[in-house]
């Protein structure tokens, strides 16, 4: 949850709510590529219908969650991909004669093509390549602290704290007002966000909080800062922030093989409410991304900047 939110009356994310003589094509001034898509397809903003979605994105660790979101487009049916070679190679499979290949952006080249298991043949798999991704405490650990690391190296500090009943974790954009509240903590000069993280959590709950409260910094709902790689949004609700913040932590903990309570937190409004909110899934998954490069390696710097 974050202390400090803005409210913009007329947020793009509340343009579906307006009257029906608003048209589609206004939603191209307030979004990117992906948004627009995102928004112009009424059915992933019924509920089910995205959980379905941040469920497939978390299916394919091995891909970037915006590739996962090309898989999804292309074949929502998709279970496992790989490439033609990583078939023949590996499996010993290959592609059926019909086989519809499935693109997605690549690293080193301008696009790559998968095919799901179902469109190969051959050798049959082992069981285990289809079970999803799990971690254990050491592989966790490892994350966590490397994410704590790389945190404070772009003016976050976290602080793990016995939390008062009814008190949650927590993340607020540094102010005067706000250092001179916590002066007994000794702040770095160069803090311009602070998250309080409750130390009872187990290691697993405490970096799904982590991520909860990166996500909520990452996508903007904080506002920016000079050194903040991520862009300025005016579309915010509170709302529409909660889900973006469960949405991240969801994807960041399933993709890494850690089940957390932000699934729920997403049923449980699902259960609630026909629709979602209209948000960025774009900031969603670039939050993601960065999360998940944040507990890989140690940076010496700030892997982008603004």
């Amino acid at each position: 949850m974050t202390e400090q939110l803005s409210l913009f009356p007329d947020s793009a994310l509340n343009l579906l709510d307006t009257p029906q003589d608003e048209n589609i094509a206004d939603l191209e001034t307030a979004f990117n590529p992906v948004d627009e898509v995102f928004a112009a397809l009424e059915r992933f903003r019924r509920n089910p219908d995205f959980m379905e979605l941040v469920r497939f994105i978390a299916r394919f660790p091995n891909y970037s969650a915006f590739n996962g979101l090309l898989l999804y487009l292309q074949n929502p049916l998709a279970t496992y991909v790989a490439t033609a070679r990583t078939w023949a190679q590996k499996h010993n499979r290959q592609p059926k004669r019909d086989a519809k290949p499935l693109a997605i952006l690549a690293p080193m080249a301008p696009i790559l093509f998968l095919f799901d298991i179902r469109d190969t043949e051959g050798v049959p798999v082992p069981s285990t390549l289809l079970r999803p991704r799990e971690i254990d405490d050491q592989q966790l650990g490892k994350f966590y602290a490397t994410t704590l690391h790389n945190a404070a190296i772009h003016g976050i500090s976290v602080y793990e704290a016995a939390l008062n009943s009814g008190e949650i974790d927590t993340v607020s954009r540094i102010t005067p007002a706000l250092r001179k509240k916590y002066q007994d903590l000794n702040l770095p000069r160069d803090t311009n966000y602070l998250i309080f993280i409750d130390k009872t959590l187990t290691l697993g709950g405490r970096y799904a909080s982590l991520s909860h409260e990166l996500g909520h910094i990452f996508c903007s709902h904080l506002g920016i800062d000079r050194h903040a790689w991520w862009p300025e949004r005016g579309d915010l609700n509170i709302r529409g922030e909660e889900i973006e913040a469960d949405s991240v932590a969801y994807l960041v903990c399933r993709r890494s093989g850690l089940r957390t309570n932000s699934e729920h937190f997403l049923l449980q409004f699902s259960e609630t409410h026909q629709e979602i909110p209209l948000f960025s899934i774009n900031a969603v998954i670039q939050a993601v991304n960065y999360i998940e490069d944040m507990g890989k390696h140690r940076w010496k710097a700030p892997k982008k900047r603004r």
